[in-house]
């Protein structure tokens, strides 16, 4: 599949000007089989995005992981493989670390587990998994050999009308997910040769493969009162999200709205956890995002309750804590410290001996 890549001649176009060419970067880590500290030191790589550790089965075994790593606008791609292995990611995780991205994950062989809030699914070797780094969830597996995909959600997230719902979503093997998985494979293959100046477009044509795949997404629809028409559920989600500041938002504003009967609107929520659930969440998950998010101004807790939709400071904080875990405050804080702390990680010296560049093309004199 990739084999002509890796083969054919490169013909390169002289730069304008006569400007050096700069290609992507891209890197090697391996953490060897036989090195003590291979499994702490691949947590620490992984620490900005999961909390990294091996499973109770598979301690006495040692543990080995390697990855490639190639990095464009907007969107990074990664080949792994190592012994068994458990990612998490809480809301502890999302405050501390900052990360906010989609993953697209394929496991080229095997299988992996993955449980979200939601439920818990088992995905296959060829199925593409999307995972919401601003949510939080559980994977776990024996072994590990996938290939992924880690995308700007701003990018994404304009091409996609709610990709919160992308969380946990899997995508079965059909010539859309294999042809999202060949550009990926293809990229990979020409690694350090492809220049930046292509990079971008290349990126941009990845970015609209991973929407296209969460088309699905967009499909349920319900019947209105009248039966003369329909309205899709990503109708009544838009209008929540465009309406979460209204502490008025209920159940009869949407049945007033969109004209559907109270046990339909009850029924199409149901598999959310209800609708009145579903709109407080979507809340909560609103303010958890301006919160964590560092390109927002700082604000006082008592406003974000108001700008969320919540009428009284006290209600919003009780039901933050509730559902995160963490109360608003200690989230603020934490969130605070992210910035800091990835660029400790990335200038850490105890991970430079596992790294080393994938070599590109010489350059002439």
């Amino acid at each position: 599949m990739t084999a002509c890549f890796a083969t054919s001649p490169r013909i390169r176009m002289p730069p304008p000007d006569d400007q050096p060419v700069t290609f992507i970067d891209c890197y090697t880590a391996e953490f060897p089989e036989g090195d003590p500290e291979s499994a702490a030191s691949y947590g620490q790589m992984l620490s900005a995005v999961f909390d990294f550790d091996v499973p109770a089965f598979a301690q006495s075994t040692p543990f080995s992981a390697r990855s490639d790593v190639y990095i464009l606008p907007d969107v990074t791609l990664s080949r792994a493989r190592s012994a068994a292995a458990r990612f998490t990611r809480t809301a502890r995780t999302i405050a501390e670390r900052g990360t906010d991205q989609i993953l697209v994950v394929c496991y080229t062989s095997g299988s992996f587990t993955m449980t979200t809030a939601s439920d818990t699914k088992q995905v296959q070797a060829g199925e593409l998994a999307f995972i919401d780094l601003s949510q939080e969830i559980t994977i776990e597996a024996t072994a590990v050999a996938n290939i992924s995909l880690a995308l700007s959600r701003r990018k994404l997230e304009t091409m996609v009308p709610f990709i919160d719902d992308a969380h946990g979503f899997i995508r079965e093997p059909g010539p859309l997910s294999r042809l999202l998985l060949d550009t990926m494979e293809n990229i990979m293959a020409m690694g350090p040769a492809i220049p930046v100046v292509d990079a971008r477009a290349m990126a941009s044509a990845t970015i609209d493969l991973a929407a296209a795949c969460l088309e699905p997404l967009s499909r349920q629809q319900v019947e209105t009162k009248s039966g003369r028409s329909t309205v899709s559920l990503v109708a009544i989600k838009s209008f929540i999200e465009r309406h979460l500041s209204d502490a008025d938002l209920k159940p009869q504003t949407l049945i007033d709205e969109f004209g559907v009967t109270r046990s339909t609107l009850y029924r199409l929520f149901e598999p959310l956890g209800g609708v009145s659930a579903y709109i407080t969440q979507r809340k909560l998950h609103r303010a958890f995002r301006l919160i964590t998010d560092t390109l927002q101004p700082r604000q006082r807790i008592s406003q974000l309750a108001f700008d969320v939709g919540f009428s009284h400071p006290s209600a919003f904080t009780r039901a933050f804590k509730e559902f995160f875990g963490l109360s608003p405050t200690d989230v603020q804080m934490l969130a605070g410290q992210s910035k800091e702390r990835d660029v400790q990680l990335l200038v850490s010296p105890d991970l430079m001996k596992y790294l080393s560049p994938i070599a590109g093309p010489s350059v002439a004199a």
